[in-house]
């Protein structure tokens, strides 16, 4: 009885391993609606870049700098959602699938879930700078109460990284040495 007992539980652990495994394929529209989302912020830039083309010679300093600030937050919220596209094919879909990852897209492979976290976390403070300094460029458009609540959102945001980071790097130091892979 228990030598059948052990068959049975064989099979249940071969078709739990396989169902988590497919599971991960279950990630993948999510990675591609990231994409689709990137295709969209490509989109608004080339709108943004075509509508002022024609108003540069009359665009203010300040105007010009806004731009660039709006641009450069959509190229960081770009950067974001490629960061979490790629290093989940990597991590979820590649990894537990056994797909080799060839060419350049080698290097997601080598990954390290802090690594991610804290990239995550940078370019979303890198975002929130950029939409505090964009407040501070025209403050008379806001009132003080969304000035402070985006300094304070701000302050969060950083103190919040600095600890993770701190933390990843104490239990890198106790647990493998690597910040802990994912």
């Amino acid at each position: 009885m228990s030598e059948r007992n052990a068959d049975v539980a064989r099979r249940l652990g071969r078709v739990m391993e396989r169902t988590i495994s497919l599971g991960s394929w279950l990630m993948a529209p999510v990675y591609i609606g990231l994409i689709a989302m990137l295709a969209l912020i490509m989109v608004k830039v080339i709108q943004d870049i075509i509508h002022e083309i024609p108003l540069i010679f009359s665009t203010s300093d300040a105007d010009l700098i806004l731009l660039v600030l709006s641009l450069t937050d959509l190229s960081l919220v770009g950067n974001l959602l490629m960061v979490v596209a790629l290093a989940g094919y990597g991590s979820f879909i590649a990894r537990v699938m056994g797909i080799s990852l060839s060419g350049h897209l080698e290097w997601l492979g080598n990954i390290e879930f802090s690594t991610l976290k804290l990239r995550l976390v940078g370019s979303i403070v890198a975002i929130s700078s950029i939409r505090l300094l964009e407040t501070f460029i025209y403050p008379a458009q806001h009132t003080e109460r969304v000035i402070l609540a985006q300094v304070v959102i701000q302050l969060v945001l950083v103190v919040s990284g600095v600890l993770l980071a701190a933390m990843d790097r104490l239990a890198g130091t106790h647990e493998t040495g690597k910040g802990g892979e994912l």
